[in-house]
């Protein structure tokens, strides 16, 4: 055989080769993708972790406990939003995303934007809206994209979603420009806010409350990945992450709490249970140290993911409402 066709056999094997590669990474990547942030239909718990799915069977008086305070809550909560104007508002995304929220108005310019979390809506965040209905906040409860009413294929776990929140708050300054806002949100909901600490907020943006939430997108997914798979990042986290930003239009590695904690001057206050199996406390930490602006910090014993507010509830409204008073104007406050 003549040594030219020789290598045009070998650049072709090459060239089969690299094609194969890239239909492989294509494939593996959109399922993970689509796994890990397409839209859900229904809640998935094959997507929660193992210890974090059984500490209710596990624990049992401390979920009786979470059980108690979250029926009172509940009841208080609901006695005070019937004396709430109820409204319905929407906004398009700077991508075109029809994103949808309920509003909680009441009189004042204290506002507070409650931010929900991975495969939640805005109904799950209004177990926090009492303790915020009695300091005179209006409340804007959004679902956010690719969650609830809004729009949306992929979710993009608190970054595309940080610009997002810069045209809600947008929406509210239309409505009310002395408003005085506050951001509380928790898990993804938590990140969500972090990530939208580090963005150009107009001064009426006051303080950010973050609950549970992870470091960046690219850690949890990691931590994920072996906690609930037992598999290395490497390389599905990085043909994911190409896949993501061809689809979903933004990469895992540049979705940062961390880096855009590091640009903010905004005050921020931390909250983590000590036994969340699923966004590990060591984030807490990281996000804490981050942080360049004034910030304080809560970690609640005996408290998983997403549950330290239904576990000491007078201890987190005491916290919370103490931190954020600090930022705001006095107002008459009118229950």
């Amino acid at each position: 055989m003549e040594p030219w066709m020789i290598l045009l056999i070998l650049a072709a094997s090459l060239a089969a080769l690299f094609l194969l590669g890239i239909g492989i990474t294509w494939i593996v990547g959109l399922f993970f993708v689509r796994l890990a942030v397409g839209r859900k239909k229904a809640w998935d718990d094959s997507l929660i972790p193992k210890a974090e799915r059984e500490q209710p069977e596990k624990y049992p008086q401390r979920q009786k406990i979470i059980d108690q305070n979250k029926a009172g809550i509940r009841e208080e909560n609901r006695k005070l939003l019937d004396r709430t104007r109820k409204e319905s508002w929407g906004v398009s995304a700077e991508d075109g995303v029809p994103l949808l929220a309920r509003a909680f108005v009441r009189e004042g310019h204290r506002w507070v934007i409650l931010v929900h979390g991975y495969m939640c809506t805005g109904r799950d965040m209004m177990d926090y809206s009492g303790m915020y209905l009695k300091e005179g906040f209006s409340l804007l409860v959004p679902d956010q994209r690719a969650h609830g009413k809004s729009g949306g294929k992929y979710t993009g776990m608190g970054w595309l979603e940080r610009r997002d929140m810069v045209c809600w708050i947008g929406e509210i300054l239309n409505r009310d420009p002395e408003a005085e806002i506050v951001l509380h949100g928790v898990s993804m909901g938590a990140a969500t806010v972090m990530m939208t600490s580090g963005e150009a907020l107009p001064e009426n943006v006051k303080a950010i409350v973050e609950d549970c939430g992870y470091a960046s997108v690219e850690r949890i997914f990691r931590d994920e990945l072996k906690t609930i798979f037992h598999l290395p990042a490497f390389p599905l986290l990085y043909q994911a992450s190409l896949v993501a930003k061809w689809v979903a239009n933004y990469d895992f590695r540049e979705a940062s709490s961390l880096e855009q904690l590091k640009k903010t001057k905004l005050p921020v206050l931390f909250v983590h249970g000590d036994m969340d199996a699923f966004v590990k406390p060591y984030m807490q930490d990281l996000c804490y140290e981050a942080a360049a602006g004034e910030k304080e910090y809560l970690r609640v014993e005996d408290a998983s993911h997403t549950q330290a507010y239904l576990r000491q509830p007078e201890m987190y409204r005491e916290k919370v409402m103490g931190f954020v008073e600090k930022y705001l104007s006095k107002e008459e406050i009118k229950v």
